[in-house]
Protein backbone atom coordinates (compact mmCIF):
# COMPACT_ATOMS: atom_id res chain seq x y z
CA UNK A 1 0.00 0.00 0.00
CA UNK A 2 2.88 2.47 0.71
CA UNK A 3 4.18 1.48 -2.67
CA UNK A 4 1.15 2.69 -4.17
CA UNK A 5 1.07 5.84 -2.59
CA UNK A 6 4.28 6.52 -3.13
CA UNK A 7 3.99 5.69 -6.65
CA UNK A 8 0.97 8.27 -6.51
CA UNK A 9 2.95 11.24 -5.41
CA UNK A 10 5.90 10.53 -7.43
CA UNK A 11 3.66 10.68 -10.69
CA UNK A 12 2.97 14.45 -11.34
CA UNK A 13 6.95 15.18 -10.69
CA UNK A 14 7.64 12.54 -13.10
CA UNK A 15 4.63 14.18 -15.93
CA UNK A 16 6.07 17.90 -15.45
CA UNK A 17 9.89 16.70 -16.12
CA UNK A 18 8.27 15.07 -19.59
CA UNK A 19 7.05 18.46 -20.62
CA UNK A 20 9.28 19.52 -23.20
CA UNK A 21 11.36 22.37 -23.00
CA UNK A 22 11.48 25.54 -25.54
CA UNK A 23 14.98 27.17 -26.38
CA UNK A 24 16.90 29.78 -24.54
CA UNK A 25 15.89 32.25 -27.30
CA UNK A 26 12.37 31.32 -27.46
CA UNK A 27 11.96 31.67 -23.33
CA UNK A 28 13.89 35.03 -23.54
CA UNK A 29 11.07 36.21 -26.01
CA UNK A 30 8.30 34.85 -23.91
CA UNK A 31 9.83 36.48 -21.32
CA UNK A 32 10.19 40.32 -23.09
CA UNK A 33 6.59 39.84 -23.97
CA UNK A 34 5.16 39.09 -20.39
CA UNK A 35 7.39 42.34 -19.62
CA UNK A 36 5.75 44.40 -22.13
CA UNK A 37 2.58 43.75 -20.97
CA UNK A 38 3.21 44.43 -17.66
CA UNK A 39 4.15 47.90 -18.74
CA UNK A 40 1.48 48.31 -20.46
CA UNK A 41 -0.95 47.15 -17.68
CA UNK A 42 0.72 50.11 -15.87
CA UNK A 43 -0.44 52.36 -17.90
CA UNK A 44 -4.12 53.77 -18.35
CA UNK A 45 -6.25 50.99 -20.23
CA UNK A 46 -10.36 50.21 -20.99
CA UNK A 47 -12.07 47.65 -18.74
CA UNK A 48 -11.98 45.19 -22.63
CA UNK A 49 -8.36 46.16 -23.29
CA UNK A 50 -7.56 45.17 -19.35
CA UNK A 51 -9.04 41.80 -19.91
CA UNK A 52 -7.21 40.75 -22.75
CA UNK A 53 -4.13 41.98 -21.30
CA UNK A 54 -4.93 39.99 -17.88
CA UNK A 55 -5.60 36.79 -19.92
CA UNK A 56 -2.29 37.05 -22.17
CA UNK A 57 -0.04 37.50 -19.29
CA UNK A 58 -1.62 34.26 -17.26
CA UNK A 59 -1.15 32.74 -20.77
CA UNK A 60 2.53 33.78 -21.08
CA UNK A 61 3.16 32.96 -17.22
CA UNK A 62 2.09 29.32 -18.02
CA UNK A 63 4.16 29.06 -20.47
CA UNK A 64 7.24 29.67 -18.72
CA UNK A 65 6.35 27.96 -15.99
CA UNK A 66 5.71 24.84 -17.97
CA UNK A 67 8.36 25.09 -21.14
CA UNK A 68 11.23 27.45 -19.50
CA UNK A 69 11.90 25.87 -16.32
CA UNK A 70 15.22 24.00 -18.05
CA UNK A 71 15.65 25.92 -21.58
CA UNK A 72 17.60 24.29 -24.21
CA UNK A 73 20.86 26.20 -25.71
CA UNK A 74 19.93 24.40 -29.57
CA UNK A 75 16.69 23.24 -30.31
CA UNK A 76 16.91 19.32 -31.41
CA UNK A 77 17.63 18.78 -35.09
CA UNK A 78 15.35 16.81 -36.90
CA UNK A 79 16.16 14.26 -39.51
CA UNK A 80 13.18 14.22 -41.81
CA UNK A 81 14.26 10.83 -44.40
CA UNK A 82 14.18 11.37 -48.51
CA UNK A 83 12.58 8.77 -50.42
CA UNK A 84 14.28 8.25 -53.99
CA UNK A 85 12.32 7.71 -56.85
Amino acid sequence: MRLFVYCLLLLPIGMAQATPQFTQAECQMLNEQRLEIRRQLRQPYNPDHGQQLQARLKELEQLLKQHCRKPVKNPPVVVVPVQQP
